[in-house]
């Protein structure tokens, strides 16, 4: 096994330990203050597209899709970081690390301190009432989650950045960026495990037995056809559809939502300017940021682990599974019906 710089052992040990120390510092370089205020506002223009795409289905019964509304619309937010963290002489982040005793010489007794202190603070939560406004990570992280049993997105400082999102860029490639990766963290709300709770993260069945069923045939679409890619750079193995399946379900419905939303800042605002340099439209570069963000490289030995282990499709197939699902894809880049991009038969939950 290769083993990682020592550097960038200590800044992931730091990072992992000290979240909100070393989110404090990112913010205070990196963030730009403005971004909460922009990406909570496509926050709600993608919950509303998420609403509306409800009306399009027809496996889906009157009864479940306003629960489903509910729920989508009684998501929390967190986006960027926890405010304290920014306090001048913060008495609340002084407090998490009073107790530890780092010194700059003995790693292994400060590992010792750290783990100490973690079992602490996990025992103090016991029989505490759930504080809704805890961060369940810090903000100098590029990657995004949804919390089932709080029903909350969080978008962490760290992912608000290009290409997924700027101020300064295009709104084609903000909505194909960022916009899909809310669009993604709403679906799983609502994908094969997300289903099972309520708004108010309990874990509750409030799907009528129609709804349920036909829940299950829509997806088994997309367990096949993900099952069905088959990855080079991994020996040759196939994807694992059912393990792949809520990861699959929340790119579909994100990129969907965020291209919905898309278009209907477009109405109100007119078209966008084309980027110098690239002969692309609005709608082709919207998906052209979305692909861009799942763009990555892996050693085949990586790709021969992960894909027997991680709940995501491989890179390339977020980008190509979702968009062979979408007719707005095909038809902003003319692929004729029955070529790859744009099959005959596309799967669609959300």
């Amino acid at each position: 096994m290769i083993e990682d710089a020592r550097w960038r052992d200590c800044v992931r040990y730091v990072q992992g330990s000290m979240e909100n120390a070393v989110g404090a510092l990112y913010v205070r370089e990196t963030f730009a203050g403005e971004s909460k205020r922009m990406v909570s506002d496509l926050i709600s223009k993608i919950q509303e597209a998420y609403v509306e795409t409800l009306e399009e289905l027809s496996w889906m019964d009157d009864q479940s899709k306003e629960k489903a509304r509910e729920k989508a619309m009684a998501i929390k937010e967190h986006i960027g970081y926890p405010d304290h963290i920014l306090e001048e002489s913060n008495l609340k982040l002084d407090q998490e690390y009073a107790h530890l005793n780092f010194s700059e010489e003995n790693y292994f007794e400060n590992i010792l301190e750290n783990l100490q202190a973690e079992a602490h603070k996990s025992l103090k939560k016991l029989r505490e009432p759930v504080n809704p406004d805890m961060w369940i990570i810090g903000a100098a992280v590029v990657n995004a989650f949804y919390s089932p049993n709080r029903n909350q997105i969080v978008f962490p400082a760290g992912i608000l950045q290009p290409p997924f999102f700027s101020k300064k860029q295009l709104q084609a490639l903000n909505f194909g960026g960022i916009g899909m990766v809310i669009g993604h963290e709403i679906t799983h709300g609502f994908d094969d495990n997300g289903r099972n709770f309520d708004k108010d993260g309990n874990m509750l069945n409030w799907w009528s037995n129609y709804s349920a069923e036909h829940f299950k045939d829509q997806s088994q679409c997309m367990v096949q056809q993900y099952g069905n890619f088959n990855w080079k750079l991994a020996g040759g193995q196939n994807v694992s559809g059912i393990s792949t399946l809520g990861e699959n379900i929340a790119d579909n419905g994100g990129v969907r939502q965020a291209y919905k939303a898309y278009m209907k800042w477009m109405e109100k605002e007119g078209e966008e300017h084309r980027l110098p340099g690239l002969d692309m439209d609005h709608k082709q570069l919207f998906f052209l940021n979305f692909a861009q963000v799942w763009c990555g490289a892996y050693r085949p030995e990586y790709a021969s682990q992960s894909i027997k282990t991680d709940s995501h499709s491989p890179l390339e197939y977020r980008v190509l599974g979702s968009l062979q699902n979408f007719g707005a894809f095909s038809e902003a880049f003319q692929c004729k019906p029955g070529t790859p991009m744009n099959p005959e038969i596309k799967c669609r939950v959300w």
